[in-house]
């Protein structure tokens, strides 16, 4: 083979060394070519020169080789370092989740079971002190017996608010036993108030009323004369009337309506307390009452009045237009509306002086439905009447 064409080959051999990046492919290539070179023949000096060339080609070209294969080992070492890290990384932030998954439900049940035992706790605690206000019903003087049962009543209430807000996490069989509990308690207060403090009826006397003798000396029998006593004011058993009272006769005097239908009835000043009891069809005009008004048993009526305490029992399809320091409450009742107190009469303004309400305190719209637990919905058994239909001129 010509040198020339030997120069030519090995040019070759190192064009192809540019491409090669691993180093035994480097050494491999170069004993193969130095031995066709070898093999092919030629002068002694050109085949050490050709051989010196082409070693140290190849030992460039290893050198080279060698960088390329520390890079490359490099670059797959940091790759696999990175994805080795992410997938630590990803194992690491799925176990701290799910530690914190189960930290969080282990609260949440700790919190579930400290909330209804501190429930539990407080409301019997509350039942305590009303049973033992109930208990000491008996040694309260008579004069004393309203304000002790209105606070029995505030105290009552407060504790069903409680068991109302409770309910989104107490089990609804602790619910259900605290409503009646409630309840039961409510009831209890209503027997002693019947027993110690019953309504009274209207009573009857008769006296004997004798007549001088006449100059005649004629005797005449002794005639019956029929007074009443109203120990209690108020109207019953009455059917289509306009009944009337003004203040002179009832302020701080305790009111009963009983068993009235299509009356229409005015109570132009401030009673102590009102007890109002099957009503049908009937229009109430109260002024400002000082303690407590009981509503019961009652069918499409019409109530304005104004109290410090208002519960309602047994009632539907009955507006209201109230006045109310405390919350109403309604238990037993349907489509019952509400809307603020609305009446006006000339002594009103003394009459709030005597009743003693805060006229700029009205809660006429915040209902409590002792039949309605839910404290994120609201109850059906009530609304507020739309003013459209309010009563603009009053009877």
């Amino acid at each position: 083979m010509s040198s020339a064409r030997k120069r030519m080959k090995l040019g070759f051999f190192c064009n192809r060394l540019q491409h090669d990046k691993s180093e035994n492919n480097v050494r491999c290539r170069y004993k193969s070519e130095r031995n066709f070179i070898f093999q092919r023949g030629g002068t002694g000096n050109r085949n050490r020169c050709a051989s010196r060339m082409l070693k140290r080609t190849y030992d460039k070209m290893a050198d080279l080789a060698t960088d390329c294969d520390v890079r490359d080992k490099a670059a797959d070492y940091d790759s696999k370092k990175v994805a080795l890290t992410t997938k630590l990384t990803q194992r690491e932030e799925t176990r701290q989740a799910e530690i914190t998954t189960k930290k969080t439900q282990k609260d949440r049940e700790a919190a579930h079971e400290e909330s209804v035992q501190y429930f539990n706790q407080t409301f019997n605690s509350e039942k305590q002190k009303i049973g033992d206000k109930i208990a000491e019903i008996e040694s309260v003087a008579k004069s004393d017996l309203t304000q002790h049962f209105d606070s029995l009543t505030d105290t009552i209430h407060k504790l069903q608010q409680y068991v109302n807000g409770s309910t989104m996490f107490l089990p609804h069989y602790d619910v259900r036993q605290s409503q009646s509990i409630v309840t039961k308690l409510a009831k209890d207060v209503d027997e002693k108030r019947t027993q110690l403090m019953p309504k009274k009826k209207f009573a009857f006397k008769t006296k004997k009323k004798t007549t001088e003798k006449s100059s005649d000396l004629s005797e005449k029998k002794p005639k019956r004369a029929i007074t009443v006593e109203h120990n209690e004011c108020g109207f019953e058993d009455e059917t289509g009337q306009k009944l009337n009272k003004n203040g002179d006769e009832i302020n701080n005097v305790d009111v009963a309506l009983t068993n009235l239908s299509s009356c229409i009835v005015k109570l132009s000043g401030a009673p102590s307390a009102m007890h109002i009891n099957k009503l049908t069809d009937c229009t109430i005009l109260v002024g400002p009452v000082s303690g407590s008004v009981f509503i019961d048993n009652c069918t499409r009526c019409v109530f304005v009045l104004g109290c410090q305490q208002l519960r309602i029992h047994n009632t539907t399809e009955t507006k209201f237009y109230i006045h109310v320091t405390s919350k109403a409450i309604i238990e037993d009742c349907e489509t019952v509306q509400f809307a603020p107190y609305n009446w006006s009469y000339p002594e009103l303004e003394d009459h709030y002086v005597i009743a003693g309400l805060n006229k700029s305190r009205n809660n006429w719209n915040d209902i409590d439905d002792f039949n309605w637990l839910a404290s994120d919905k609201h109850s059906p058994n009530w609304s507020i009447l739309p003013e459209n239909e309010r009563l603009i001129t009053l009877p």
